[in-house]
Order: structure tokens, then C-alpha cells, then sequence
């Protein structure tokens, strides 16, 4: 997985941005649970909502029988986006990696079935692991900081 191990201040033409570390990007996953889900089917780009878990080694969601699903079972490589706004910027994080179905009970150790709802009402969830082979974060400041030198 490629993921720098501290994280790294940039500059833009927007504004400071920091390129964050994989611990960085794990942390920012487990503060929020709503993310979009990417796929490619016949080279057509297709982004779902989803609701996930994340565990430090890998993503965790749940779904029904359907077009995300029927998608997954083509092509398994998937790119997950997660951001949010903070106070004075934003942050946004991509994991890329393989899709895996898991079967229809969460995983053993996993508070999947316990953080992930239950949009529709369905008899039967399928939940679907992430393993990532990719895990990119920045963080986007709105405002520039002020320097200041010493005298």
C-alpha cells in the first residue's frame, strides 16, 4: 500500500495543503462513516453513496442485491472518496483496492453491524471489505498562515 509514513506540507495555487500520512488518513476515516463508492463498468465510471467502517487495515460496507453489487462481482477494483469540512479548510481521502465479498453477517471483531444503517428496508444486506492498495489524504487550508520571524 502506498501512503507516505508522515505527513507533508505543500503549496498550491488554492492555498497550503498537507499531503497526509496513512495513520493520518486512517484517523480521518474513523471520524465519519458516509463515503463514495467508485467502480468501472465497460470503462464507464459509475460513484455510489455508501456507509462504511473503517478498521486501520481495510473498509468495511454493507448493501443489498443490485447495480453496486452486480458491478463489484465484474470488476472488483474500486476507489472509496471520504471528505469533510473543518474549521479553516477541508480534508478529503481516496483508498484504492479490491472489493471482496464477505457473505451476508458481519464479520466477526467488526462494529459493522452495529455503526452501518439500515437504509432500505431489505431482507437480506450483503457486506463487501475493501483491501486497500492505495491510501492518499490531504488537507486543504482556506486561509493562508502567517509567518512570522524571528527578529
Amino acid at each position: 500500500m502506498s501512503a507516505s509514513t508522515e505527513d507533508i506540507e505543500e503549496w498550491s495555487p488554492q492555498g497550503p495543503v498537507t499531503e497526509l500520512s496513512a495513520e493520518h488518513c486512517w484517523k480521518l476515516l474513523n471520524t465519519t462513516t458516509l463515503g463514495r463508492l467508485g467502480v468501472s463498468i465497460d470503462n464507464q465510471p459509475e460513484i455510489f453513496p455508501v456507509n462504511y467502517t473503517a478498521d486501520g487495515a481495510s473498509i468495511i460496507f454493507r448493501t443489498a442485491h443490485g447495480t453496486k453489487l452486480r458491478d463489484l462481482l465484474i470488476n472488483n477494483t474500486v476507489v472509496l472518496e471520504v471528505d469533510a469540512q473543518i474549521e479553516n479548510g477541508a480534508w478529503s481521502v481516496t483508498v484504492k483496492g479490491a472489493a471482496a465479498i464477505i457473505g451476508p453477517d458481519a464479520p466477526p471483531g467488526s462494529d459493522a453491524d452495529e455503526f452501518l444503517p439500515r437504509w432500505i428496508p431489505t431482507e437480506e444486506f450483503v457486506y463487501v471489505r475493501i483491501t486497500p492498495t492505495e491510501i492518499r489524504g490531504r488537507k486543504f487550508e482556506h486561509e493562508l498562515r502567517l509567518i512570522i520571524h524571528p527578529a
